[in-house]
């Protein structure tokens, strides 16, 4: 059933570390889901920052990053509030979580959340595989630095009460991920508690 202004939709944050497979997941489920589903790569966030940038592992990147989250944040409140199911992908650790659930909730915005959490080593060699290719989002190259992964992987490695919304995708392809994510949604077990 197609999505009329007058339904509202809904958020799915698809996450992970670098390498995890999220913006490669994230479209393949978009469009299984429906006809009225919109996919936002919050990577893309990053690059309008033209000067003052600061890479979003570092701890002195926090006011920034929270900044850019809150905007991808709105823009997908925005698409939610016209009717669309909304995919958005991105590093986005449950520390994030707070200031996401706050715009949603304000809205009345349902928000799903899932980890895709493959061994380091998948990762690690997914990334080094695509730092030979064109990067998908202009000005943004693929991370291919293991240190900076290796720091990314070891925040998703224990996510305490967010553990039930990870899924292993270690030796899976893209296609077992958006199967299982999709089974998942449809029994609600990736849903975030608005008290969250």
């Amino acid at each position: 059933m197609s999505a009329t202004p007058t339904e509202r939709g809904s958020v799915l944050v698809i996450t992970g570390p670098p390498g995890s497979g999220k913006s490669t997941v994230a479209p393949r489920l978009a469009r299984r889901l429906g006809p009225s589903v919109a996919c936002i790569e919050s990577d893309w966030f990053w690059t309008t920052i033209h000067a003052g940038f600061v890479e979003p592992w570092r701890p002195e990147s926090d006011h920034q990053n929270r900044t850019v989250l809150r905007a991808a944040t709105s823009a997908a409140a925005e698409l939610a509030i016209g009717g669309y199911r909304v995919v958005v992908d991105g590093v986005i650790g449950p520390w994030h979580l707070a200031h996401i659930t706050s715009i949603l909730d304000a809205r009345g915005i349902g928000l799903d959340y899932a980890v895709l959490r493959p061994a380091l080593a998948t990762c690690l060699a997914r990334a080094e595989a695509r730092s030979a290719e064109p990067p998908r989002v202009p000005g943004h190259p693929p991370l291919a630095a293991s240190g900076p992964i290796r720091h990314m992987w070891a925040q998703f490695a224990d996510l305490g009460d967010y553990e039930a919304h990870v899924l292993d995708t270690t030796g899976h392809d893209p296609a077992w991920t958006v199967d299982r994510l999709e089974g998942l949604l449809a029994a609600g077990r990736l849903r975030i508690d608005p008290a969250t």
